[in-house]
Order: C-alpha cells, then sequence, then structure tokens
C-alpha cells in the first residue's frame, strides 16, 4: 500500500530509509518483501498493481514529493469510487483488507514479526470506522483477512520470492506480472 510520511518528518525518514537501503541487506530485504506480499495479493485478487517504490529516494524521484515512502499502488477505480459513494461492498472490502494486510503478514511469515505496515493498518483501520464498524466487527474482518492472505502467501511462496527478487532487481510491472502469470498454474488459482 502507499505509505505517507505525515508532518515534517520527510527529510529525516528520506535520510534514515536511504541509510537503511544502504548499509542493511536486512532492512532492503524487508521492505522488499513487505511490497511483494502486497503486489502479489492485489494481483491475485483481481487488483492491478499499477506501480512500486522501493525506497524514499525512489518515490520521491517519481512522485516528487518527500512525503512518500515505499509503496505500491494500485488501479482499482470501483474501489474509490464505492468510497466515495460512502457504500463499500463486502467483496470490495475483503479484497481491500488483504491487500492492506499483504505486507505485514508476508513480513510475519518470513521474519516471524512485521517492523513496517503501521500506516497500511492506520489506513485501514480508518476506513473500518468511516464505513461505521465496531470494534468488534473490524476485528472480526481483521482476523478473516490475515488468516486468507496467510493462506494465499503460503500457497504461493514460490511466487511471492521470485516477484520479490524481480522487484529488488528494478523489473517493471509487466514484468513482475508476467512472473506471477508463469509460475502460478491453473491449478493454483
Amino acid at each position: 500500500m502507499e505509505e505517507k510520511v505525515f508532518s515534517n518528518g520527510g527529510v529525516s525518514f528520506l535520510v534514515l530509509d536511504t541509510i537503511g537501503h544502504s548499509i542493511s541487506q536486512k532492512y532492503h530485504n524487508r521492505v522488499v518483501q513487505h511490497e511483494a506480499g502486497h503486489f502479489l495479493i492485489a494481483y491475485l485478487l483481481g487488483i492491478l498493481p499499477r506501480g512500486y517504490t522501493l525506497t524514499s529516494l525512489e518515490a520521491l524521484k517519481k512522485e516528487g514529493s518527500l512525503n512518500v515512502q515505499a509503496g505500491t499502488a494500485f488501479v482499482d477505480f470501483e474501489f474509490l469510487e464505492e468510497v466515495s459513494k460512502g457504500k463499500v461492498s463486502a467483496t470490495t472490502l475483503n479484497r481491500f483488507t488483504c491487500i492492506a494486510l499483504a505486507g505485514v503478514a508476508t513480513e510475519y511469515l518470513i521474519f516471524g514479526y512485521a517492523e513496517g505496515g503501521l500506516a497500511d493498518i492506520n489506513t485501514l483501520d480508518r476506513l473500518l470506522k468511516s464505513l461505521g464498524f465496531t470494534q468488534k466487527k473490524a476485528d472480526s474482518q481483521l482476523r478473516w483477512a490475515v488468516l486468507n492472505t496467510i493462506l494465499i502467501l503460503r500457497r504461493h511462496e514460490k511466487t511471492r520470492v521470485m516477484l520479490a527478487d524481480a522487484m529488488s532487481a528494478g523489473r517493471s510491472v509487466g514484468a513482475c506480472i508476467d512472473i506471477i502469470e508463469n509460475t502460478i498454474g491453473d491449478a493454483d488459482l
């Protein structure tokens, strides 16, 4: 998901993120895996990724803003239309929830815990509140989404690994989609 830095943290985050990617392969790998999780789950759920960035510096170059971190952006006009009308279908909400949690779920599966994803969770929390979800209903939605997202990620681990490698190498969205299409057989869908 697109993660934004709020307030005046843009410059300091850019510096810290750039240093993190430069000196820590673990940090870089965590970000790559997180974004590959978003990308893969979105594509498998029928939402077309339109782009991704893995560093704040890359996001600055592409977006021209200091307030953008690593992230994956999607083409989902149906979701935006439903949100603007204030009425989101269960199918759309289920997709969005799984996609929002995919980065955190990916980190958890690989590393045993998640460091990133706070912005994803905050965005999801704001959406559920705006839709009038009680805490109990929101918790149920999140449990359902986490379980389903982890199931999908485990089923397609080989694909996620290959996708993460391609994203780390800076491959295009089209090339990343080709990897997904070529590694997931018809029986897997």
